[in-house]
């Protein structure tokens, strides 16, 4: 009779553990994402009051253009991801005719994205709209690049003290 040359119903033990911290980070990451989308959820229901989306601050003429610190930050972003992406163009374009200016060009582009993104992070919305807007552009990184969410050692600790701080704002708001 044949032997059977392996098991197929147990896992194998010498699969590795990850147990850094980047995988908790994702991790948590991951998990605030899915209770923030659930509190999104909720904010969108019509029941919700107006005086949710009025922006805690009194009204000055800085504070009608844009209702919610978030919105120019998200654009900040942005722009920091932008300027980061010709830089990178412009880096592969060096590379390839050989020029040593290479080797650094894109650095400071990739220190303002990460800095504007982890400001992105911790940064509390005073709005509604506020919210909305940093979980749709948030979940859209997710989708797109999660390895933002994950290269960045404390973007779960980030995100969580952001979302907690702009539940806190609106609350206080709504109360």
């Amino acid at each position: 009779m044949a032997q059977a040359d392996r098991v197929l119903s147990t896992p194998p033990t010498n699969t590795p553990v990850d147990t850094t911290r980047r995988r908790f980070l994702a991790v948590a990451a991951f998990a605030s994402a899915a209770g923030a989308s659930g509190l999104a959820a909720a904010a969108m229901a019509s029941n919700v009051p107006a005086a949710v989306t009025v922006p805690l601050a009194p009204a000055t003429a800085e504070s009608t253009a844009l209702p919610d610190p978030i919105f120019g930050l998200i654009e900040a972003h942005k722009k920091a991801d932008r300027d980061h992406e010709a830089a990178l163009d412009e880096q592969e374009h060096l590379e390839r005719i050989g020029d040593r200016a290479a080797d650094w060009i894109g650095e400071a582009t990739c220190h303002a994205s990460f800095n504007a993104f982890e400001v992105l992070l911790a940064a509390p919305a005073t709005t509604l709209p506020g919210i909305r807007a940093k979980l749709a552009y948030l979940q859209d990184i997710a989708n797109r690049d999660a390895w933002m969410l994950t290269d960045h050692p404390d973007a779960a600790i980030l995100l969580l003290e952001g979302f907690v701080a702009s539940v806190t704002n609106v609350w206080a708001v709504q109360s």
